[in-house]
């Protein structure tokens, strides 16, 4: 193999693909790129058997060839190269040069033989909105359990619609449901229900942040593929029931709150200083015109606040845990937010006042304070 890239092409791919390779794996093959030539383009690849990218880079190909080297050392040597061409040339079968103006490295290879395959799609694609699951992930994936233990919760159920796309996730104290109607290309009726791994949503999200107008969906039985310009990311699916989530969200919450989103978001952030260290418990007083928050902690003191809300249905005590509460609210856009409740022992709703676009809930359990 013997090829040129640009510094800066090579290295804006490289740090797609290095997000998804295992630092400390007992699989040593897992810790490489795999580097190949197709055309003139040079293709990495980078795996952690759940989770595979592959982006490609203009390359000025002499010599076709495909080897692995070491992905961090290979993502180090070229993040501090000079902004200049940079040569790689296999030497031998277990080596390769890396030349890039005075600097030169010899790096050490593993045959592409080891190398894990990448599974391919086949039939039909589904366009999806680049920019609606750019913006539904980035506001859902708080809520993804953080227990291994919980398989079927540690992705998002990703519900596909002629007319529209979801996302739900939840950990078993909060839920998040986000949905945004929008014309789907590809699926004929009915819908299509898959669960997508949070790992694989963080790459997404990545993946998506230049302005591109669509990506190609597609899901075999045991992988999704997605296909953002040039760049494939595939995915395991994550097997299991996810839970029912229309049981979750309440319907029926009688008192509505309307608060201001950056006041409400404050409020919690003082009071929550004094709040019990492992509950993060802060209790809610609504009444006519304000809320009051409150913690207390027997080591170190208490906080009380109040601010103005608008506020419709007989007074209540309940107690929340603060940070469920902020994750939602450092992500919201909407000036208001509205609360709302039915009482001490029933799950709160929250959602933004004003968004046309997306329908965007937030459910979260109370607690005993």
């Amino acid at each position: 193999m013997d090829l040129v890239v640009k510094k800066a092409d090579f290295l804006k791919e490289l740090q797609y693909v290095q997000g998804v390779v295992e630092r400390k794996t007992t699989v040593p093959i897992l810790s490489n790129f795999l580097l190949e030539t197709t055309g003139n383009s040079l293709v990495v690849t980078g795996t952690d058997l759940d989770v595979t990218i592959q982006c490609n880079c203009s390359a000025a190909v002499k010599v076709s060839g495909a080897v692995t080297v070491s992905a961090r050392k290979l993502f180090d040597i070229v993040r501090l190269l000079p902004e200049s061409d940079i040569h790689f040339k296999a030497t031998s079968a277990d080596w390769m040069g890396v030349t890039c103006e005075r600097s030169r490295f010899k790096l050490a290879t593993l045959s592409k033989e080891n190398f894990p395959d990448v599974p391919v799609v086949t039939g039909t694609t589904i366009s999806l909105s680049a920019s609606a699951l750019r913006y539904m992930i980035t506001r859902c994936t708080f809520a993804i359990t953080q227990e291994e233990s919980r398989y079927t919760l540690n992705g998002a159920l990703m519900i596909l619609r002629p007319d529209s796309i979801t996302f739900v996730t939840t950990d078993g104290h909060r839920l998040v449901y986000i949905s945004r109607h929008v014309s789907v290309a590809g699926v004929e009726g009915g819908e299509i229900r898959t669960v997508v791994p949070k790992k694989t949503l963080t790459e997404l999200s990545k993946l998506t942040s230049e302005d591109l107008l669509t990506v190609d969906f597609g899901v075999s039985e045991n992988h999704l593929f997605f296909r953002v310009g040039e760049r494939l990311l595939v995915s395991r699916v994550l097997t299991g029931q996810f839970p029912n989530y229309e049981l979750v969200i309440p319907r029926d919450n009688h008192r509505r709150a309307i608060l201001n989103t950056l006041d409400f978001a404050d409020a919690l952030k003082r009071t929550s200083i004094m709040a019990d260290e492992q509950s993060h418990g802060l209790r809610f007083t609504f009444q006519e015109g304000q809320l009051e928050v409150a913690s207390a902690s027997t080591d170190f003191g208490e906080a009380r606040e109040s601010m103005p809300i608008e506020f419709a249905g007989e007074p209540l005590e309940i107690g929340f845990n603060a940070l469920y509460l902020l994750d939602f609210l450092s992500g919201l856009e909407s000036e208001q937010v509205i609360f709302e409740l039915r009482d001490q022992d029933t799950q709160g709703l929250l959602k933004p006042k004003m968004d046309e676009e997306y329908s965007y809930q937030y459910v979260v359990m109370p607690m005993r304070i």
